[in-house]
């Protein structure tokens, strides 16, 4: 196994698509559908045949030779000869960290690269002594050093190259509104649009279309933008319980985007004169240490059929709610090398279907308690819960109702919403063969919609303020 460890635009995954275009046959390990839909590109692009695979879709490619998959997909049956896990840092996640301590362990390659930061590399190294695997480490540097600009930079004075970072899909769209008054084109990128949108969006940057992007931290996660300038719209992030200042790693995995090599020079990062007073001063302090690896930190594991089918069976349990909580608290593990990632939504999706879909054999409620529904979106979950409970009843999900209740001329927010009930049904989809079917409906209303959140996201209107005189 060889880990490619540097910071963004050293190389590392373009060095590692160059041996994975060289093998004759690979797998492409991805943290999000975007990035594997663009590593199926990177490979096609290099004459590489290549299928992806993501939670919501299967799309196979004649006479394929690779696979780009997200890293939740991996296949652990199929030996390749070459495989990248991408992103491996990620393995500090509490909510998917557990998805690369299973590719990394359980990948079934000849030849195995994992892509990451430095800081990651001790962890994975400890990971690896476990399984009694050796490892090398090939070390890449940047072509060019991020500088930190000495002064905040007002939004008036914002120019081509220049990516606007915050932290919620909110103040995103107030920065979009507010730079568009000003006559300049932006493209944003935030998590609640679908991938196709994003790649779009990323597309009107990079041809120039759209001087400016506005993006959440999802920049920081490989995307191959041409940025000149990062500029931080606030040092502060809400992370789901609190709001707190960015860690060293945030800002330094989001700060690297800017210079790509090749088209820039030199990249810098800085704020904007909208953030907090001493925003400068806390990114200066941030990039100036060096990231690191939590302390006292364990690789985390997530159960899988295996485990859940053998702890019903031995202990006589037939509800999946009990199972999973059998596996949280008396499974005997490794403690010094590994714990149990976080299963709180999976043990909340497994009390619901226990009592909507009970009479479904063990494995369907685990299939369904591992699907990715927002349990804090009461429609979404209602949603769900109804497909699952007719599932029970019918053998059949039933029509895909929600399809009439929005169209490409929604609002945006409802836009959004309806896309990611259309992501669920084909996730669910490519579970339960024969279920839940209406393809054709499901993804051309995928594709509605994306185009109408494409036309008004390049459109001129506002899109906040419009949502709120609503």
């Amino acid at each position: 196994m060889t880990l490619f460890v540097g910071p963004p635009n050293s190389g590392k995954t373009h060095a590692a698509f160059e041996r994975l275009a060289r093998a004759e046959s690979g797998t492409y390990l991805a943290p999000l559908r975007l990035l594997a839909l663009e590593g199926r590109d990177r490979l096609e692009a290099r004459g590489v045949p290549c299928s992806l695979l993501t939670g919501e879709e299967h799309v196979p490619a004649p006479g394929a030779r690779a696979v780009s998959s997200t890293v939740e997909m991996l296949n652990t049956r199929d030996v390749v000869d070459v495989a990248v896990i991408d992103e491996a840092q990620m393995l500090f996640d509490a909510d998917r960290g557990w998805a690369w301590t299973q590719a990394i362990v359980g990948v079934p390659a000849y030849e195995v690269i994992v892509i990451c930061s430095a800081y990651a590399v001790e962890a994975i190294r400890r990971l690896l002594e476990v399984c009694d695997e050796p490892c090398e480490v090939q070390v890449f540097e940047r072509k060019q050093h991020v500088q930190l600009l000495r002064t905040p930079v007002p939004l008036g004075s914002l120019r081509k190259g220049d990516a606007v970072v915050a932290f919620s899909r909110r103040e995103v769209l107030m920065l979009r509104d507010r730079i568009a008054e000003k006559g300049m084109r932006v493209s944003v990128i935030y998590g609640a649009l679908p991938p196709e949108v994003r790649r779009r969006e990323a597309e009107r940057f990079a041809e120039g279309e759209a001087p400016v992007l506005v993006a959440t931290d999802a920049i920081g996660m490989g995307l191959n933008l041409p940025i000149r300038r990062v500029l931080f719209s606030t040092v502060v992030k809400f992370d789901g319980e609190k709001e707190r200042d960015l860690s060293v790693s945030e800002a330094h995995q989001i700060a690297g985007r800017a210079g790509r090599y090749g088209i820039h020079e030199e990249g810098h990062a800085g704020v904007l004169r909208e953030a907090e007073p001493d925003a400068l001063a806390v990114l200066k302090h941030l990039l100036a240490r060096e990231p690191k690896a939590p302390p006292g930190f364990k690789a985390r594991v997530a159960p899988n059929w295996w485990h859940v089918q053998t702890i019903a069976e031995r202990l006589g349990l037939h509800r999946l709610r009990q199972v999973l909580g059998v596996f949280m608290e008396r499974l005997e593990i490794d403690s010094s090398h590994f714990e149990v990632a976080s299963l709180e939504q999976m043990l909340e999706l497994a009390e619901h279907i226990d009592r909507v879909a009970g009479v479904l054999p063990l494995r369907d409620r685990f299939i369904y308690a591992q699907a990715p529904v927002d349990v804090d979106a009461p429609t979404q979950l209602e949603h769900f819960l109804t497909w699952a409970a007719q599932h029970a009843r019918n053998g059949s999900a039933g029509e895909p109702w929600f399809l009439d209740q929005v169209d490409e001329h929604s609002r945006l927010d409802r836009m959004e919403q309806a896309l990611r009930l259309c992501s669920l049904w084909l996730w669910l989809d490519l579970r339960f063969e024969g279920v839940y079917g209406h393809l054709e409906a499901v993804t051309g209303q995928r594709d509605a919609l994306n185009r109408g959140i494409e036309r008004q996201l390049k459109s001129r209107k506002p899109l906040w303020a419009t949502r709120r005189r609503r």
